[in-house]
């Protein structure tokens, strides 16, 4: 099978979709994506999955509504083969699809220290979209973290630490978009008024502290339930 000839077959998903056929655009993708693996040897199932990760994540060629659970399927085995190898970007490409969590060997790396940014990020051919996205995994966390301000804080002030301290070395490392540095700053002063604000005993408010400070922040109302 050629490449084309593989796009116009995912083009016909599309296409049902977008004219609102949701069973018979599943029901053809899950034939399709079954004759591909039966039938297409790995070596030209490597080529044609490349490319096309790399005309749907890169140059954006085609619907970004989220791949199918067919796709993802499909493209599950050739990611685990080509990031066991340190391909990238199929290490970028993995993350993009399957998120941070997505983990090539469950063999050899299943107590959950695997992070697959970090390995792209690492990698001598490292790109500035994979920069940007381990960046912004660090402002992920912190947003994460704050989520119950001023009730409580989801992390511990050493990981709050630990999280600055790498993006820190990021920044010092690559170039970062602006937009993601600009709202690691806001963070980063956010997490300091809170952790002040706890050490002085939370006798004042902590709006009224982000207020003069200039910072921006909305908490989410806290329910409490009576048992």
């Amino acid at each position: 099978m050629y490449y084309n000839e593989f796009i116009v077959e995912i083009k016909k998903y599309w296409d049902l979709r977008n004219k609102g056929l949701k069973k018979q655009a599943n029901s053809f993708l899950f034939e399709f994506t079954d004759y591909f693996k039966k039938n297409v040897s790995v070596e030209d199932s490597d080529k044609i999955l490349f490319q096309f990760c790399h005309e749907y994540l890169d140059e954006l060629k085609f619907p970004d509504d989220g791949l199918p659970f067919q796709m993802t399927k499909l493209l599950y085995n050739y990611f685990c083969r080509e990031c066991i190898k340190n391909k990238m970007p199929q290490l970028r490409w993995a993350y993009q699809i399957y998120g941070i969590t997505f983990n090539p060997d469950d063999s050899k790396y299943n107590d959950g220290s695997y992070n697959i940014l970090e390995q792209a990020y690492t990698h001598e051919q490292c790109d500035q979209q994979t920069v940007d996205f381990y960046f912004n995994e660090q402002i992920n966390f912190l947003w994460l973290g704050q989520h119950h301000f001023p009730e409580a804080c989801l992390i511990t002030h050493e990981e709050f630490d630990n999280t600055l301290k790498l993006a820190n070395k990021i920044l010092s490392e690559k170039p970062v978009s602006p937009l993601l540095v600009e709202e690691f700053k806001y963070y980063i002063k956010l997490y300091n008024i809170y952790f002040d604000w706890q050490e002085n005993g939370r006798k004042d408010s902590f709006y009224e502290n982000c207020e003069e400070a200039g910072i921006e922040f909305e908490g989410i109302p806290a329910i409490y339930y009576k048992k």
